[in-house]
């Protein structure tokens, strides 16, 4: 999908950029990794993870195709580029019209309407791709996650020890709270990336990268 980068404010005014995220941005990832609270990691990795190993930033790096996708946002101004948030979806090779999802946001830039856009873009991306619905699995703690999902019609969710697994349609209904940040995606056309066959399981991929709003 042609998906050139984009800025916008978040609630409380800070500027981010929205972008894919790329091979180069390896360093990014640690910086962000670094700059989340012990709990925030705790709810990303559902377990205790200090590093990003080297085989982790080779996964969550190769990405730009229909089968993996991932955004980030970096803020505006800053002397060096400080990511705040990023979203990917991995399609299941087995359910083709099913992709899983993860989001991470930054503790300081959390509750501020960056979760639901980077959603809304992984959904423009899912749309153009085929995919019809996310599969996101959540600590049943993350109550901040578990409301955003909440907003989308037809959740339906199981849980799976205190983690819960939810699936819910890519497009948002017109009457939910994420429907607006969805709209700010809709300028984006076309798909022109190369097809690729994703080769790991996306729910093992998704427990290295779960979901954080």
């Amino acid at each position: 999908m042609d998906f050139p980068p984009f800025t916008t404010d978040l609630k409380n005014g800070t500027s981010v950029l929205i972008r894919e995220v790329t091979k180069d941005d390896r360093h990014l990832l640690e910086v962000g990794f670094e700059h989340l609270s012990s709990r925030a990691k705790y709810f990303r990795f559902l377990g205790a993870h200090n590093d990003l190993t080297e085989k982790e930033l080779d996964t969550f790096t190769a990405t730009n195709t229909p089968d993996h996708v991932a955004v980030g946002a970096v803020l505006i101004g800053t002397a060096e580029p400080e990511p705040v948030g990023i979203a990917r979806y991995i399609r299941l090779p087995d359910q083709p019209h099913v992709a899983e999802i993860a989001i991470t946001i930054s503790d300081s830039y959390q509750h501020l309407g960056l979760g639901s856009l980077l959603l809304s873009v992984l959904g423009k991306f899912a749309q153009e791709g085929g995919i019809t619905a996310f599969n996101a699995l959540v600590h049943s703690e993350n109550a901040a996650m578990r409301g955003l999902l909440d907003h989308f019609d037809c959740a339906q969710s199981s849980h799976v020890g205190p983690e819960m697994n939810i699936r819910f349609p890519v497009v948002p209904g017109p009457d939910q709270p994420v429907a607006k940040a969805w709209q700010k995606t809709q300028k984006f056309k076309g798909l022109s990336k190369p097809v690729s066959v994703w080769e790991d399981d996306g729910g093992a991929i998704l427990k290295l990268f779960p979901v954080q709003q």
